[in-house]
């Protein structure tokens, strides 16, 4: 069984009960939202975005302390902006497990003018099936991957922006046929450190899938990349053990597509490491060394990177001409109105 802390408060003078859903909804969203921090807002969207995180996550996230966190994500819980859950563990106590609440989903709803976006969120049934469902493990994996970058950002400089698994399947596919059938990775993101920045797709593996399954996945990519620069960026797979590494990197090595992917792969545990703190990278191809993330960027390199430098370089003749341009002008069309 899971251990679910679902309620929430409505505080007095909302009406609740009273008039329509959205109006209680609405009424809800006010008396909580004088409780709020721009970094509430910030994390409850975020959780909404994700699906999924856990005390740890957040933490990492947006505070110094994991006791203020647990402190602060307790009241959202209250307010219904969020709600919590604790999967069940064979041994051991697992952490809790933060989904969106009722009224974060109204929240969001309102500052976003489109009321039922967030509303299956929050349905109890999907909400019972994520903390049964055998994919919680890989979606918090494939989180804490991204939390990690994130939480180096804050605290050792560099930047991160990143989609999950849904938002990089709406953002490289159009209809949902495609989406659904065709490959897509866990997420998607750009890591910029030290002047430079690597575009790249994220495969993380929990170890469940046979090394044909892996290896299976190329040739989709490949021809997905044969017809569309976007698959042209790094793949990165990361394993659980280093002796999964190696026998993924075997399978994987020995197909033809993947000659005609970029394609590095690592052995670490993203709630410990992080994936951008070391030389823990290596290329599938070229025989390079370990390296570092950002260090990918000199052996698979960034197929848009001429393309946003052609973008760039005719933006600045742009500007160059119309500063000219209007250098140019006689000063009575400057100012029509008399001196």
């Amino acid at each position: 069984m899971t251990r679910s802390s679902n309620n929430h408060s409505r505080g007095a003078g909302t009406g609740a009960g009273r008039g329509t859903t959205a109006a209680r909804d609405e009424a809800a969203v006010l008396a909580a939202s004088g409780h709020l921090t721009d970094r509430d807002r910030e994390l409850i969207r975020l959780v909404a975005r994700l699906r999924v995180l856990t005390t740890g996550q957040l933490a990492a996230l947006g505070f110094s302390s994991a006791i203020t966190a647990r402190h602060r994500l307790a009241l959202l819980v209250r307010l219904g902006m969020l709600r919590r859950f604790r999967p069940r563990r064979e041994t051991g106590s697992a952490p809790w497990h933060y989904v969106l609440g009722p009224i974060g989903a109204a929240m969001l709803g309102q500052e976003d003018r489109d009321e039922k976006k967030w509303a299956p969120q929050v349905r109890a049934d999907r909400q019972l099936a994520l903390e049964r469902s055998q994919r919680l493990s890989h979606m918090t994996g494939t989180n804490w991957f991204f939390v990690q970058l994130a939480r180096h950002a804050r605290e050792h400089g560099g930047e991160l922006q990143w989609k999950p698994e849904q938002e990089a399947a709406e953002h490289l596919y159009v209809t949902r046929w495609d989406a659904e059938t065709r490959p897509h990775p866990d997420g998607m993101g750009i890591w910029a450190e030290d002047g430079t920045d690597i575009v790249f797709f994220l495969e993380y593996d929990t170890g469940t899938e046979h090394h044909r399954q892996l290896a299976g996945k190329l040739p989709g990519y490949a021809e997905m990349a044969r017809i569309n620069m976007t698959f042209q960026v790094p793949i990165l797979f990361c394993f659980p053990t280093p002796r999964r590494e190696q026998a993924a990197r075997t399978a994987m090595a020995a197909t033809t597509a993947s000659h005609a992917l970029q394609i590095a792969t690592t052995a670490l545990d993203p709630a410990v490491t992080c994936p951008a703190c070391g030389p823990a990278w290596m290329a599938l191809h070229g025989g390079h060394g370990p390296m570092r993330l950002i260090g990918l960027d000199d052996v698979l390199p960034d197929p848009w990177r001429a393309a946003r430098a052609e973008d760039e370089h005719r933006e600045r003749e742009r500007q160059e001409h119309e500063q000219h341009a209007l250098a140019d002008e006689p000063d009575d069309l400057l100012w029509p109105y008399g001196r």
